[in-house]
């Protein structure tokens, strides 16, 4: 026998907000559909689609919740430009590996959501205060996401069920053939650290700068 909440249809309001919180508790690694996220707020699919009208729509809005986690907050303030952007990417990279499959869903989900505004806007106005025109401070911002993204993917494709320590202690420990690969044998302890924090912040840090003395636009 059907249920008799879904049959009559739902007795409380829902909004985005809450559609969108049920389907992150469900993200493992693929969205959810809409009909799973519906079964657990139980209410009908078509309840869902007064908010979200189709599965790429709550893809999107998922983009914007992992956004949203990483604080945009952290952009503003009377911190230096770098230290907001160091700290806003860190935490974005750090949201993304927490949860399996999130970077991956910034590939098939555009970032046109309302925290996605608020954060390229604070980017924005960061490297404009870095001295940047306004034509600059875009393709650096676009660079910093980016970079972001395409770090916490191969970080999550990287450790897959391993922690970070065990992956730099068995990278530490691997074996080299030094006389035809001298180069790669020399810098083992370097590489071992490529998935983690310290590198990020390395190569965010090396990419700020660049961006501030960028090169001729193609």
């Amino acid at each position: 026998m059907e249920d008799e909440t879904l049959r009559r249809g739902p007795k409380r309001s829902l909004s985005a907000e809450q559609i969108v919180t049920a389907a992150m508790g469900m993200f493992d690694g693929e969205t959810p559909s809409i009909r799973g996220v519906a079964a657990r707020l139980n209410v009908r699919p078509n309840t869902l689609y007064t908010y979200l009208p189709d599965r790429a729509a709550l893809e999107r809005a998922l983009v914007d919740r992992l956004l949203a986690e990483a604080d945009p907050d952290v952009l503003v303030g009377r911190r230096g430009w770098r230290r907001r952007i160091e700290d806003y990417a860190v935490s974005l990279r750090e949201v993304l590996l927490e949860r399996r499959g999130a970077a991956a869903l910034f590939h098939s989900a555009p970032m046109h959501g309302p925290t996605a505004v608020i954060v390229g806007e604070r980017l924005l106005s960061a490297f404009t205060e870095a001295g940047l025109a306004p034509v600059a401070a875009s393709r650096a911002a676009y660079a910093v996401i980016v970079h972001v993204l395409g770090s916490a993917a191969l970080t999550a494709a990287d450790l897959g069920d391993a922690t970070e320590a065990a992956l730099v202690e068995a990278r530490k420990n691997a074996v080299v053939d030094a006389e035809a690969f001298p180069l790669t044998a020399a810098t083992l302890e370097t590489a071992a650290t490529w998935n983690t924090v310290e590198q990020f912040r390395w190569s965010l840090r090396a990419l700020l700068e660049g961006c501030v003395s960028p090169p001729r636009a193609p």
